[in-house]
């Protein structure tokens, strides 16, 4: 991997400098990662890229295209199902990692891989509204309910309803 792909790839995945220094470049004898100035001289070229993370960015990639074509098709579908396309998909976008975390046993390093998704999503489809997630607004109306994907979903499309009413 040369050094512009290992930035052109962190960029497409969404990762900040930081983000990749802590998440991607992490190994169970570095769990932290590497600083930022590491990082940077990959970038740079002035030091060679480890192979464990040209690999890990690699796979990363691969799951952002994979999870971008199989939501794709399935909005495709919907759509076709439905016989024309729904006014709005409601997607939920995590602006912190504090927020993308508060649901149990998300890998951290998914976080960013989820915001490059949506944003792709919404340049492939009008129909695309991102939802800012909101912790307090979400658990006050989630109640006593078990927090998962499918509850926050529903949360999305139902603020997103009464703020258009």
């Amino acid at each position: 991997m040369t050094p512009t792909t290992l930035q052109a790839l962190r960029r497409l995945l969404f990762f900040r400098t930081l983000d990749a220094a802590q998440l991607i470049a992490a190994t169970p004898e570095h769990p932290q990662g590497v600083s930022v100035q590491t990082w940077q001289e990959w970038e740079n070229g002035n030091q060679p890229i480890p192979g464990n993370v040209a690999q890990k960015l690699m796979e990363l990639n691969e799951w952002r295209s994979a999870a971008l074509d199989a939501t794709a098709d399935n909005i495709r579908l919907q759509m076709k199902e439905k016989g024309g396309k729904p006014d709005s998909i409601f997607v939920i976008w995590y602006d912190s990692l504090e927020d993308w975390t508060s649901l149990p046993n998300r890998e951290p390093v998914m976080w960013r891989l989820q915001q490059a998704v949506c944003a792709s999503l919404m340049g492939m489809f009008s129909i695309i509204k991102l939802v800012p997630f909101n912790s307090l607004a979400y658990h006050t109306w989630r109640g006593e309910r078990e927090d998962n994907e499918s509850l926050r979903a529903e949360w999305a499309a139902s603020i997103t309803h009464a703020d258009s009413q």
